[in-house]
C-alpha cells in the first residue's frame, strides 16, 4: 500500500479481508460491490483518514480525483471489494457504466469521501460528477425490459370493480403477492401456480354469482372485526351521534332476502381488577342510517334489497351520561363492540336492483329472438374493457365467449347464459395478464392501447375506462397533447386515491404500520390509524395540489384529527375528522421524519431504533440501500440494557470493523431522531439516560436533531428527488431499475427542476420516458402458464352453479 497512513492501511487490509471472505473470487466480490455497502466502505477507504494529505495523482488514473483519493485502494495492486480503477477509461464510460453509476449515487449522496477523511473541494466534487453524468448520459445503455406482467390481488379487485361495479375483498379469493423492490406489481415476482390458477377459476364463478344475483347462491356469513385495540370510550366519526365507540361497516347483499345481522360485545372497562360499576349499554344498530332493534342475543333479521348498505353497530349509554362536552364525566366507560356478523340469505326474493347487476344487464330482451343479440351486446363490452381493446361484436373472440353464454342459457335462463359468459371474462388470460405487444414501425414502443393500460395502471391500479380506450382505439392517447389532458383528468379521478394507496404507502412502509405492536401505552388502534391518515393525507395534497415534493420533507402543515393532536401536542383540535393545520417553521412535526406513521415502523417492540430509521431514511430518501447484516454478526443491542444507554450499545457496536462501514452511515441519521420514542412521541429522556440526539454524517455534516437532519437533506434534495423519481418509475414500469435506467432519471430531474420540481412534473416525466413506453420482453418465454389452463373448455358443460336446469 502506497503513501497512505498506517491507520488507514489497518482499515483498508480489514475491509481487504472481508471483501475475500464475503466475495471469494472477482466475481463474488463483484456481488458484493452490487449489494452497494461494502463498495461504499472500500471506496471510503480509498481517502486517508483525518489529518493525512492525499497522494499524489496517479498516472494509470482515468481521472485526476480519482488518482488522487482512491487509486491507493483501487489499483490493481490492492483492488479491495475486488474493484480497480486502472484500465476504466472516464471518455468511454459505457464500457463500465454500472460502476460508474454506483460512483454516481455514492457522490451524489454525500457519502464518499466517507466520514472522518478529507473531502474534496465542494466545487471539485461537483465538476467530477458533472463529468461523469454527462459522458453516461450520452452514451446510455441498452435498457432492460420487464417480464409479462399478471394482475397483483389489488390490481384484481380495482378492476372488478371497474368493470361491474362490484367491489370485492381479494383476500378472500388470492393469496398475497410477493414483493420486490419495494412493491408487489413487479412483474418478475408476479408469477403462476396451479393453486393460483384454480383461485382465479374460483374467483371468476363466485364474483359473476354475486354480481348478477344467481338464485343459487349459498348461505355465508362475513364477520367483520373492530381492531383489537381500538378505544371506544370517545365517539367515532361516522357513527351515529350520541353513540361512542363501535364500528361502521359496507356491506353488499347480493339478492333481496333476509338476512341475519348481530352484533358481538364485551363488557370492558375494569378497576383493579374489578368491573366497572357503570351499566352495560345498549347497542345502537343502524342499516343505511335507520335504527334497527336488535332481539335476544344482540341478533336481528331483516328483509334487505340488494345491493351495498352501511351498517353501523355503536355503544349507547343510556344510564350514565358524558355530561357537556364530557366536562363532567366521572364515571368509567364500560362496553366494547367486537365485531358485527351478516348472515344469509335465507329466503330469497329475486335478484334485486344492485348496481353490478344494472352495470352487467345494460340491455333486456323483450322477446327469446332478442336474447342473443342482447348477450353478445353486453359480453362485447364487457370484454372490451376487461381484455383493454375493442372486440368485435361479431368476431371470433367475442364468438367463443358466446359459446359459454350458449352453455349457460342451455341450463337454464337468459341471466345465467350472461353469468356463465362474464365467468368466461374474468378467467381469461386477457384480463388476468397485460399483453404488450410493439407497434410495427417501431418495435421499442407500445402501440396506444398499451399505453392506455400501462396510464391506467399506474394511476389508478385499475383497468382503462372507455374514455381513454376510444382515445387509444384511435391511435390518440400517443399525442402529446392528448396524453397530458388525460393525465390531468385521470388525476383529479377518485380512482387516482390508488397512487396514494398502492405506490406510496408501499415506498413508506406504511402496509407495516397496520400490524405491527408496540409496548407503549400511548399506541393504539385509533392512533394506527390516524398515523397512517396523516401521512397518505400529506401525499396526497403534495400530489393533488401538485406542491414541490420537498413539501414531503419541510411541510409547513401536516393533518391531524383530535386523538393525533393530542399526541403530538397540537392544541385547539376537535373531532375525530382530519383536517389540515398549519405548522412553525421550528416545528419538529414538518415533513415525513416528524410523523409518528414513519417513526413507528422504523421502530422495534419495546424500543426505537436508530439503525431502522438511519437506514430508512438512506433508502427512502437518499437511495442509498444498505444490505443486511453479514452472517454470524451479533446484531442484538438490548444486551446489558439496563446499563448502559441505546447510543453507548451502539458505540460498542460499531467497534467491530465489519459493522462500522455500515453503520457510520445509519447510525448518526438514526441518533438524530432518538428525540422521539418508539411511537414517535417527542421526549427529552430514553429512560434513565437523558437523550443525545448529536452526530456527524458520512458527509462529515455535524447533527443534533431533527432539526439539523432535516435541513443536512434539504442541503441534498437532489439525492432526494432522484430517489423518488427511482421509486415512482420502479411502481410505473414494473421492474427495477438498473443502471441503464439512470441517464432517464436524471433527464426528468432536470426537466423538474426547472418548475420547481413538483409531483405532477415528475409524474408526466415518468409517463413520457421511454422505460414507460417500451413493450414487456418476450411473451412466449415469460408466460409461465399456457392460456389454455386459464380457459374452460368449451365443450364441456360449465360448472352447475352457474344457473338452473330448466
Amino acid at each position: 500500500m502506497k503513501g497512505i497512513s498506517e491507520t488507514a492501511r489497518k482499515r483498508m487490509s480489514a475491509m481487504a479481508g472481508e471483501a475475500a471472505r464475503f466475495g471469494g473470487s472477482r466475481q463474488g466480490a463483484a456481488v458484493i460491490l452490487a449489494a452497494g455497502a461494502v463498495y461504499l466502505a472500500a471506496l471510503g477507504a480509498a481517502f486517508p483518514v483525518q489529518g493525512d494529505e492525499p497522494t499524489a495523482v496517479a498516472e494509470n488514473a482515468p481521472h485526476p480525483m480519482i488518482g488522487k483519493y482512491c487509486m491507493s485502494c483501487h489499483d490493481s495492486e490492492e483492488r479491495v471489494a475486488g474493484l480497480s480503477f486502472e484500465g476504466m477509461d472516464f471518455d468511454h464510460t459505457g464500457k463500465n457504466a454500472a460502476i460508474w453509476e454506483k460512483v454516481v449515487r455514492k457522490v451524489s449522496a454525500g457519502a464518499m469521501p466517507p466520514l472522518n477523511s478529507p473531502r474534496p473541494e465542494a466545487g471539485e466534487l461537483a465538476s467530477f460528477l458533472g463529468e461523469l453524468t454527462d459522458r453516461l448520459d450520452s452514451t446510455p445503455a441498452p435498457l432492460p425490459s420487464a417480464n409479462l406482467r399478471r394482475l397483483n390481488r389489488t390490481e384484481y379487485a380495482n378492476a372488478v370493480r371497474d368493470l361491474i361495479g362490484l367491489e370485492i375483498n381479494p383476500a378472500d379469493f388470492l393469496p398475497p403477492d410477493a414483493a420486490t423492490g419495494g412493491f408487489d406489481n413487479i412483474s418478475s415476482v408476479l408469477t403462476t401456480s396451479p393453486a393460483l390458477i384454480q383461485g382465479y377459476l374460483n374467483a371468476g364463478l363466485k364474483i359473476s354469482s354475486i354480481a348478477t344475483g344467481a338464485s343459487t347462491l349459498e348461505l355465508t356469513r362475513t364477520v367483520y372485526n373492530a381492531p383489537g385495540k381500538l378505544v371506544q370510550t370517545k365517539h367515532l366519526e361516522g357513527l351515529p351521534l350520541g353513540t361512542r365507540g363501535g364500528m361502521r361497516v359496507n356491506h353488499f347483499f347480493p339478492v333481496d332476502g333476509t338476512y341475519e345481522i348481530s352484533v358481538r360485545t364485551s363488557t370492558g372497562g375494569f378497576i383493579a381488577g374489578r368491573r366497572a360499576p357503570a351499566p352495560m349499554p345498549a347497542v345502537n344498530l343502524t342499516i343505511d342510517g335507520r335504527r334497527v332493534a336488535l332481539g335476544k342475543g344482540d341478533k336481528v333479521r331483516v328483509k334487505l334489497g340488494a345491493g351495498r348498505r352501511t351498517i353501523t353497530a355503536a355503544l349507547l349509554d343510556e344510564v350514565a351520561g358524558a355530561g357537556v362536552n364530557d366536562i363532567y364525566a366521572n364515571y368509567l366507560t364500560k362496553g366494547l363492540v367486537l365485531n358485527v356478523a351478516v348472515n344469509g340469505p335465507f329466503t330469497t326474493q329475486g335478484p334485486g336492483r344492485s348496481a353490478p347487476r344494472a352495470t352487467v344487464f345494460s340491455c333486456r330482451p323483450k322477446s327469446w329472438m332478442e336474447e342473443k343479440p342482447c348477450a353478445r351486446a353486453i359480453l362485447t363490452r364487457l370484454g372490451s374493457l376487461a381484455f383493454r381493446r375493442p372486440l368485435k361484436p361479431m368476431g371470433g373472440e367475442v364468438d367463443a365467449i358466446m359459446k359459454m353464454y350458449d352453455a349457460g342459457r342451455a341450463q337454464g335462463t337468459f341471466e345465467d347464459g350472461v353469468r356463465a359468459g362474464l365467468s368466461y371474462i374474468l378467467v381469461d388470460p386477457r384480463f388476468i395478464y397485460r399483453f404488450e405487444q410493439p407497434v410495427a414501425q417501431d418495435k421499442f414502443a407500445i402501440s396506444d392501447l398499451d399505453l392506455a393500460s400501462r396510464l391506467s395502471f399506474f394511476l389508478w391500479s385499475s383497468i382503462p375506462d372507455q374514455q381513454l380506450l376510444d382515445l387509444a382505439a384511435q391511435n390518440k392517447l400517443s399525442d402529446p397533447a392528448v396524453l397530458d389532458q388525460q393525465v390531468n383528468r385521470m388525476l383529479s379521478d377518485p380512482r387516482a386515491e390508488a397512487l396514494v394507496d398502492n405506490f406510496a404507502t408501499q415506498w413508506l412502509h406504511l402496509r407495516e404500520l397496520r400490524s405491527v405492536q408496540r409496548e407503549s401505552p400511548a399506541f393504539d388502534d385509533n392512533l394506527r390509524v390516524a398515523f397512517e391518515n396523516e401521512t397518505k393525507g400529506l401525499v396526497r395534497y403534495v400530489m393533488l395540489q401538485n406542491r414541490p415534493i420537498r413539501d414531503l420533507l419541510d411541510a409547513d402543515y401536516t393533518f391531524v384529527n383530535e386523538r393525533l393532536a393530542q399526541h403530538y401536542g397540537i392544541s385547539g383540535v376537535r373531532g375525530d375528522y382530519f383536517r389540515k393545520v398549519s405548522l412553525p417553521k421550528d416545528s419538529v412535526r414538518r415533513g415525513l421524519l416528524g410523523q409518528g406513521a414513519i417513526l413507528t415502523v422504523t421502530s422495534v417492540a419495546n424500543r426505537t431504533s436508530p439503525v431502522i430509521r438511519g437506514a430508512w431514511v438512506l433508502e427512502n430518501i437518499l437511495g442509498v440501500k444498505p444490505p443486511p447484516p453479514p452472517p454470524g454478526v451479533e446484531t442484538n443491542l438490548d444486551a446489558n440494557a439496563e446499563a448502559t444507554s441505546l447510543r453507548q450499545r451502539l458505540a460498542v457496536h460499531r467497534e467491530n470493523k465489519v459493522c462500522a462501514s455500515c453503520h457510520n452511515m445509519m447510525d448518526p441519521i438514526g441518533l438524530a431522531l432518538e428525540n422521539y420514542d418508539l411511537v414517535g412521541q417527542w421526549r427529552t429522556k430514553d429512560g434513565a439516560f437523558p437523550v443525545d440526539a448529536s452526530g456527524v454524517m458520512s458527509d462529515g455534516t455535524k447533527i443534533n436533531g431533527p432539526r439539523d437532519l432535516r435541513n443536512a437533506i434539504l442541503a441534498r434534495s437532489d439525492a432526494f428527488t432522484h430517489t423518488f423519481i427511482e421509486k415512482l418509475m420502479t411502481f410505473a414500469i414494473g421492474r427495477e431499475l438498473t443502471f441503464a435506467d439512470m441517464p432517464e432519471v436524471r433527464r426528468i430531474a432536470r426537466t423538474s427542476a426547472g418548475n420547481g420540481d413538483r409531483f405532477q412534473t415528475i409524474l408526466r416525466g415518468v409517463v413520457t420516458s421511454r422505460q414507460f413506453r417500451m413493450p414487456a420482453g418476450s411473451q412466449k418465454d415469460r408466460l409461465r402458464v399456457s392460456p389454455s389452463q386459464l380457459t374452460w373448455n368449451t365443450s364441456r358443460q360449465p360448472p352447475a352453479m352457474i344457473g338452473r336446469k330448466k
